[in-house]
């Protein structure tokens, strides 16, 4: 009787951890897959990819403060950008407001990102500025 109950515990112990594993390995999967088909939509609806690099520190900066899986809107002199940041390829999608109601489009029917108002600005008109003048030139 003692070795069927250690059995049982075991195959529960087993079954656990095989559950956890493989739950956790799911979810993974599904926010990768909805992350490739976000960038996807945003490249088709006219986002340009920009990879910062050691010469483009504005540009890695900017990267690294957006908020990951959503799209930030940034406004300024009546111009609209919006910055959707991959930060495990380390690409910033930026797409201008036409960019982004082609985003909207494509995405009917799907969960569309999150969109922000940036609280400031200034500083990625001059991260913007950097990424233009070729430094982190479009793929």
């Amino acid at each position: 009787m003692a070795n069927w109950s250690r059995a049982w515990s075991k195959a529960a112990i087993w079954l656990v951890l095989f559950t956890v594993l493989f739950c956790g390995c799911a979810e993974r999967q599904a926010v990768l897959r909805d992350q490739v088909t976000t960038e996807y939509m945003l490249t088709k609806a006219g986002f340009q990819e920009y990879k910062p690099n050691m010469e483009t520190p504005k540009s890695q900066a900017l990267l690294d403060a957006l908020p990951s899986g959503q799209i930030t809107t940034f406004t300024g002199k009546g111009t609209v950008y919006h910055a959707y940041p991959d930060k495990l390829t380390n690409t910033i999608y930026i797409g201008d407001q036409a960019a982004y109601q082609n985003y909207v489009s494509l995405a009917k029917g799907r969960n569309l990102c999150q969109r922000v108002d940036a609280p400031n600005s200034a500083g990625f008109w001059s991260c913007f500025q950097e990424l233009q003048k070729g430094g982190a030139a479009p793929k």
